[in-house]
C-alpha cells in the first residue's frame, strides 16, 4: 500500500482525538465544571482566547518545521505526548488560571501538533496531487468520527466516574492513539522514501509530467515561497472567507451541547443531535474531496458555506425536535465540509514545498477567530440567558465568507517569477 495512504490514517485518528476530546467533546464538561468549581461559562470558553493566542504565537514558528524532514514526525509525536500530560492534570484543576494553563497551553501545544491543519493538512498535501481531494475527505473524516466516538464515550465516563477521572481517562487514551501510530508511520513527504506522489510508478509520474508539459498557467507548475503567497491578493480573500467561516463553527466547539439543552432539550437529545451533524459531516466530506478532483472547490465550498450559515439560523429559531435535527443536517452537510475544502485550496493553489511555512504564517489570525467566538458566545449567554444572537450573527458572517468563496479564483504570477514543482501538475482547472 502506497505509504500516503498511512500518513491519512494517521492524520485521522490525530483530527478524531483532537475535535473529539479537545473540541466538541469538551462541552460534556461545561455543565458539571462550572457548577462544581462555581466558574461562568464566558469564564470556561476564555479558554479558547489563550489557545488562539498559543496557536498565533507558534503558528509561524512550527510552520516551517512541517517542510523539514523529520519536522512532522517529531511534532506529532511530541504533540500526542503533551496533550496526553495536560488533560490528565486537568483533573487536580479547581481555579480558572489552572484550566486556562492546562487546557488552554498545554492542550492547545498539543493539539497544534498533532491534531490540527497547520501539520495534518500540509502533510497529507505533500503525498498527493491528483488524489488530493479524496485523500483529504478521507482525512478530515476524523474529525466527525472524532465527535461521533468521543461526545457519547464522554457522556458515560462523566456520568459514571465524575469529570475528574474522566479527564486522566481520556489523558492515556491520547497517548494511546497518537504516540505509537505517528512514530511508525509520519514522514514529510514521498520523496524522503524514495517515491512519489499519489503512489505513482516512474513511468506513470514521467508521463504525467508530460502529458501537461504544455500548460501555461503558473499555478499547475509551480510552489509559491512564503513572501510571494503573500503579495496575492487572493490570500487575502481566502483568509477572511476561512476567518468568518471558523468563528461560526467556533462556537460549536465548547456550546454545541449547551446550546441544545438550554433549549430545555435533555442531554441525551443533544448527544443525539450532536452525533446526527457528525454522521452529516462523515458522509460529506469524501464526496467534496473527490468532487473538489474534478471542479474548481471555490464553488463547492461556496454551496457548502451557505449550508452552514443557514443551519445557524435554524438553530437559533429551533423550538422543535425537526429544527433541531433540521440543524443538524445543514451544519453537517454545509460547514462539515469546511476542513476539506480548507486544505485543497491552499494546497492547490499555493503548491506543496512551502505550504507549512504558509499555512503556519496565517494561522494567527485564524485561530483567533476561532478562539474569540466561543467567548463572545459564552459571554451573550451569561448577560442575555441565551444563545439565539449570536447564532444569528454568526450566522451572517458564514453568508459572507460563502460570497467571498466565489470570489477566490486561483492566484496567478509570471511562470519564470515561481519555484518549478518538482511534483506532478494538478490540471483539474
Amino acid at each position: 500500500m502506497f505509504h500516503g495512504w498511512w500518513i491519512v490514517a494517521t492524520s485521522f485518528v490525530g483530527a478524531g482525538v483532537g475535535m473529539g476530546i479537545g473540541g466538541v467533546g469538551l462541552g460534556v464538561f461545561v455543565e458539571p465544571m462550572t457548577e462544581d468549581l462555581g466558574w461562568s461559562r464566558a469564564a470556561m470558553a476564555g479558554v479558547f482566547i489563550i489557545r488562539a493566542i498559543v496557536m498565533g504565537v507558534l503558528g509561524p514558528l512550527l510552520g516551517p518545521l512541517v517542510d523539514r524532514r523529520m519536522g512532522a514526525q517529531t511534532l506529532y509525536v511530541s504533540g500526542g505526548f503533551i496533550a496526553g500530560a495536560s488533560i490528565m492534570m486537568l483533573a487536580r484543576v479547581d481555579t480558572i488560571w489552572q484550566f486556562y494553563i492546562l487546557f488552554g497551553i498545554g492542550w492547545s501545544v498539543g493539539q497544534l501538533a498533532f491534531g490540527g491543519n497547520l501539520l495534518t493538512g500540509p502533510i497529507v498535501a505533500k503525498w498527493f496531487i491528483r488524489k488530493r481531494g479524496r485523500a483529504m475527505g478521507m482525512y478530515t473524516m476524523g474529525i466527525p468520527v472524532g465527535s461521533i466516538v468521543f461526545v457519547p464515550i464522554n457522556a458515560v465516563l462523566v456520568t459514571t466516574f465524575g469529570w475528574e477521572t474522566s479527564w486522566i481517562i481520556l489523558g492515556l487514551t491520547t497517548w494511546v492513539l497518537t504516540i505509537p501510530l505517528a512514530a511508525f508511520t509520519m514522514r514529510r513527504q514521498p520523496e524522503d522514501m524514495g517515491l512519489h506522489t499519489d503512489g505513482d510508478s516512474d513511468d506513470e509520474h514521467e508521463r504525467a509530467l508530460a502529458q501537461h508539459a504544455g500548460l501555461t498557467a503558473a499555478l499547475h507548475r509551480v510552489d509559491w515561497t512564503l513572501s510571494q503567497a503573500l503579495r496575492t491578493p487572493t490570500l487575502y480573500v481566502l483568509l477572511v472567507a476561512f476567518l468568518f467561516m471558523g468563528m461560526a463553527m467556533g462556537i460549536f466547539t465548547i456550546h454545541q451541547i449547551p446550546a441544545i439543552t438550554d433549549k430545555g432539550y435533555s442531554l441525551g437529545i443533544a448527544t443525539a443531535v450532536s452525533i446526527t451533524l457528525s454522521s452529516c459531516s462523515l458522509m460529506v466530506k469524501p464526496i467534496v474531496g473527490f468532487l473538489s478532483e474534478r471542479m474548481p472547490p471555490r464553488f463547492l465550498a461556496s454551496v457548502c458555506f451557505s449550508l452552514g450559515a443557514s443551519s445557524l439560523v435554524v438553530l437559533g429559531l429551533a423550538d422543535t425536535l425537526y429544527l433541531l435535527f433540521l440543524f443538524a443536517v445543514l451544519y453537517g452537510f454545509g460547514a462539515g465540509a469546511a476542513a476539506v475544502f480548507q486544505n485543497v485550496i491552499w494546497a492547490d493553489y499555493y503548491g506543496r514545498r512551502h505550504l507549512g511555512a504558509i499555512r503556519g504564517m496565517i494561522a494567527p489570525i485564524t485561530a483567533m477567530g476561532g478562539g474569540i467566538s466561543p467567548f463572545i458566545a459564552g459571554w451573550m449567554f451569561d448577560r442575555t440567558g441565551s444563545y439565539d444572537t449570536i447564532l444569528f450573527t454568526m450566522g451572517a458572517g458564514a453568508f459572507v465568507s460563502a460570497g467571498l468563496m466565489l470570489l477566490a479564483r486561483p492566484p496567478r504570477a509570471r511562470f519564470e517569477e515561481l519555484e518549478p514543482s518538482s511534483t506532478t501538475p494538478n490540471d483539474r482547472r
